[in-house]
């Protein structure tokens, strides 16, 4: 046997006993799954921050993808939750194309999904909301398992590179995610519920009621609603049974309240039928109908205006637009009197729907 020979035949030898004991550090050694989590504490409420994690429009916003290339192209399919899916296509290598899908989601809990990366990878994701003192806890999990066959020893190299890579993506999602929801209302609307549906317009006839005064006090609106409300009682008791009203009492809101200090609103009734041939003091109109945002306030009356700022930070937080220069209106279903030891005796409990018009 000549050198050269020998010198080939130790050459695969030695590429024999390294391929073994690779193959060995892989298959006894290396784990057949990968799990990384990375997690980041939000200085806000979780139902904000959900919003922000069930819809994959929004979740885009603070991707690690969407930050390395905002050119990158996306498309989305299906409404937020279980279902939506969301794919990108970007020239830059490392990013790719590549699908997002939720396959569950828990309200405000947890939501889960796959990533595909191409033709690289196809990972589990699993955001977790846990909510502590002031603030909500975010974990983020990424894993994925090692198919059997000739695949299975390469994968548990490539989770073993894929680890730190991932590690890094996750810190950076998160940190977009509580730079993003951090510049949102700090104000809680979990447990309101809040929804977003379409209504019809409803025929009123409506009172008009105006107070000289830029910030009036509850007692100042409480009076000027009573007398809104004798006026228009006045009407309907001389119109003779032609109007057919609910009695349910509905108050509408201009958009551009407070101009020029003065704070305005209107008291009104549904009504069915033909409308009022005569009107003295009243006049005839309707709620805006379309696309609104409906939530139901039980509480103290004073309490009402809020309600009204969950309803602006759940806008904002869903990426809701209101819809220019529409009025906002409520429906008051019942009241009663506050209870004989309250503390506000003057200050009744309500069961009123909010309706706030949007785009």
């Amino acid at each position: 046997m000549g050198r050269r020979m020998r010198w080939f035949l130790g050459l695969v030898l030695v590429i024999a006993l390294i391929t073994g004991a690779l193959y060995g550090v892989g298959r006894f050694l290396l784990p057949n799954t990968l799990e990384v989590t990375r997690s980041v504490s939000v200085e806000r409420p979780r139902a904000p921050v959900f919003a922000m994690i069930n819809d994959l429009r929004i979740a885009r916003e603070w991707s690690p993808y969407y930050a390395r290339d905002p050119d990158a192209e996306f498309r989305f399919s299906g409404d937020p939750g279980a279902g939506q899916s969301m794919r990108w296509s970007s020239d830059v290598r490392e990013i790719g194309e590549g699908r997002m899908s939720i396959v569950d989601s828990a309200y405000n809990e947890q939501v889960e999904g796959i990533l595909e990366m191409g033709d690289r990878a196809t990972l589990n994701s699993r955001i977790e909301l846990r909510p502590t003192q002031g603030a909500t806890s975010v974990a983020w999990t990424v894993s994925a398992l090692c198919a059997e066959g000739n695949i299975n020893v390469p994968c548990r190299y490539m989770n073993l590179i894929m680890r730190g890579r991932i590690e890094q993506e996750l810190d950076a999602g998160l940190a977009r995610l509580k730079t993003l929801a951090e510049q949102l209302p700090n104000v809680d609307f979990e447990g309101f519920d809040i929804v977003a549906t379409p209504v019809e317009a409803q025929d009123v006839i409506f009172v008009d009621v105006t107070i000289g005064k830029e910030n009036p006090t509850f007692d100042d609106r409480e009076s000027a609603e009573r007398d809104g409300i004798n006026a228009l009682n006045l009407f309907v008791s001389s119109a003779d049974g032609q109007v057919n009203n609910s009695g349910q009492l509905v108050r509408v809101f201009p958009a551009n309240n407070g101009a020029g200090g003065r704070y305005s609103f209107s008291v009104g009734y549904p009504y069915t039928g033909p409308a009022p041939l005569r009107l003295v003091g009243v006049r005839v109109g309707q709620t805006p109908g379309g696309p609104t945002l409906r939530a139901m306030f039980v509480g103290r009356r004073s309490q009402l205006p809020l309600m009204y700022q969950r309803l602006d930070a759940y806008m904002q937080a869903h990426r809701i637009g209101p819809r220019p220069g529409a009025e906002a209106w409520e429906i008051v279903r019942r009241v009663e009197a506050p209870a004989p030891d309250s503390q506000f005796p003057n200050d009744p409990i309500e069961h009123t729907e909010i309706y706030f018009p949007i785009e």
